[in-house]
């Protein structure tokens, strides 16, 4: 890309969205007890060594009908997928609404809203688009409504989060009733994999003009689900779309989200089957999960990275050797051991898994832990008596609050004080595309893509700022150049030498510490059956496949 595009700044999207957003989620604050059980009901196990088992799917007879209940670590923002952009609203959203493609667990992908797919060079990409398909308010869509949908995501007013997956895009148009056009200014390696995420969801243009910014709490889509109800804090309900273009689908006649903020009541429900699934799994819950009878376990090592990203543009934070002694004053081992447990791989100072394509931790070390050093190095900064800061993290979570502690208390020993500043869950995705924040963030990244620039471009492009998700905002133009290339290049084999210079580059610069490559868990309840989770099931609709198990 030749060049960033015009965007809100993030205090801009502050401005425009926080008062929304803060009314929605203010509200039933005193619901949040959502289910009578006692926190400590469960006995905490210690955690099984060796690899995770994974229960197979049941074979036997499947019957339309019934209800799953899905728990929610935290409330929504809202509900359409323009702005829809996080670990809980995505389960819900990818029930309501639907793309031109679908992603496969292998990374491939097929045609869903749309009726096939060319790619016949390397800037054009062509959709013919399936007809007689309803929405949920009773309009056929049409091409308008493609056009509208894909647009509204590149509206920089809108300032949806995923509008850098457009930024290759030198047209959109329909080159007839049924056939989509996009032609790109030059070539992506990543674009083709744009349609299979929510930035590729169609909604009604009418919807769009009818709603605007109350899209979020008015979704319409085409998908197996039709939205009902949200009460914030509590939970959200859908219904099965009657007239669902996929013949016999959905098998349920609801989807329920609840939302339970603390992960042992989660379990707990789990266990008294008053709900039937989560992703969100405390780490000393695991063994006692696995020996839930009723319950079949799923888990997948996921294209992901647990961080705490450095504020870089802001003492003291602008100064790498403060940032690379913080990092090395952390016990990160002892973290791993005791807290993030058999919930992730440590991270080798890269946000991408060894497992993608393109991962330079083959080539690199765990951040070392050396109090000794990070004091040489903060003695030798602009910081040299230390400081003190603040460090924003969602709360209540049973890994990320620990572990800010056990930084906290490690940070002692540079004379430097954190203070840790708790949110939940909507409130700090509230934050993070404001990014007006100092000090340091306590995120999450899970790539987009099948491919490791869907890791880096996101957190390390300095044309990401916040509305996007360079919370770091981390800036160094031959890690943006490298990246550019990264974009244009087609062959394999040159984008991964392109994307391991970056990661090295990155890690000597240290804009954030590196902690895990979190799994993905879905034990789900032994009643039902039809969805295994993928490493990017945060795409998926998987109660369109779901059915209750015959007794």
């Amino acid at each position: 890309m030749s060049s960033a595009p015009k965007r809100l700044t993030g205090r801009d999207y502050d401005r425009k969205m926080s008062a929304y957003f803060n009314s929605l989620h203010q509200q039933a604050i005193s619901r949040r007890g959502l289910f009578k059980v006692g926190a400590g009901a469960l006995a905490a196990g210690a955690v099984a060594g060796g690899a995770m088992p994974f229960l197979p799917g049941l074979s036997v007879l499947a019957q339309d009908g019934g209800t799953f209940t899905f728990a929610l670590e935290g409330d929504v923002r809202g509900l359409e997928p323009a702005l829809s952009y996080d670990f809980t609203a995505n389960p819900v959203v990818c029930n309501i609404s639907e793309g031109l493609m679908k992603g496969l667990p292998d990374g491939s992908m097929e045609p869903l809203l749309a009726e096939s797919y060319e790619h016949p060079d390397a800037l054009t990409y062509i959709y013919k688009i399936k007809s007689g398909i309803k929405f949920h308010n009773g309009e056929e869509m049409t091409m308008d409504d493609v056009l509208a949908s894909l647009e509204r995501v590149r509206d920089p007013e809108v300032a949806s989060p995923m509008a850098w997956f457009f930024d290759p895009v030198e047209t959109i148009e329909a080159t007839d009733e049924s056939t989509l056009t996009i032609t790109l200014s030059e070539p992506s390696a990543l674009f083709q994999f744009v349609a299979m995420t929510t930035a590729g969801h169609v909604i009604p243009k009418s919807a769009i003009e009818e709603y605007g910014i109350d899209l979020l709490r008015n979704p319409v889509g085409t998908g197996p689900f039709k939205f009902v109800k949200w009460d914030a804090g509590s939970e959200i309900e859908l219904e099965k779309f009657e007239d669902y273009w996929q013949d016999g689908k959905p098998y349920l006649d609801r989807f329920i989200y609840k939302i339970v903020p603390e992960g042992t009541t989660r379990v707990t429900a789990l266990k008294n089957d008053e709900v039937n699934s989560l992703t969100q799994v405390p780490p000393d819950q695991i063994e006692t999960i696995l020996g839930f009878e009723n319950v079949n376990w799923n888990e997948v090592v996921g294209y992901t990275i647990n961080y705490s990203a450095f504020r870089c543009d802001k003492p003291p934070f602008d100064d790498v050797n403060v940032r690379r002694a913080v990092a090395m004053a952390i016990p990160h081992q002892e973290i791993m051991d005791a807290i993030i447990k058999e919930t992730g791989v440590q991270a080798r100072q890269s946000a991408v898994p060894e497992n993608m394509p393109g991962s330079a931790e083959g080539e690199l070390e765990p951040m070392l832990y050396d109090v000794e050093a990070a004091k040489a190095l903060l003695a030798e900064s602009s910081q040299p008596d230390g400081f003190s800061f603040d460090y924003h993290v969602i709360a209540p979570n049973d890994v990320w609050i620990p572990m800010a502690v056990a930084i906290q208390d490690a940070l002692k020993e540079l004379n430097i004080e954190m203070n840790i500043v708790q949110y939940s869950y909507a409130d700090m995705i509230t934050l993070q595309q404001a990014g007006d924040y100092e000090g340091m963030m306590n995120s999450q990244w899970a790539s987009d893509f099948p491919d490791a620039s869907g890791n880096l471009i996101p957190l390390f492009a300095s044309w990401n700022f916040p509305p996007q998700n360079n919370h770091s905002y981390y800036s160094n133009p031959q890690v943006d150049e490298l990246l550019q290339q990264t974009e244009t290049e087609l062959d394999q084999d040159v984008r991964n030498g392109l994307l391991i210079d970056a990661q090295k580059l990155i890690a000597e610069d240290a804009p954030m510490v590196f902690h895990e490559h979190f799994k993905w868990f879905m034990p789900m309840s032994a009643t039902f059956t039809g969805y295994e989770i993928s490493p990017l099931w945060y795409w998926d609709s998987f109660g369109r496949d779901m059915t209750t198990v015959a007794e």
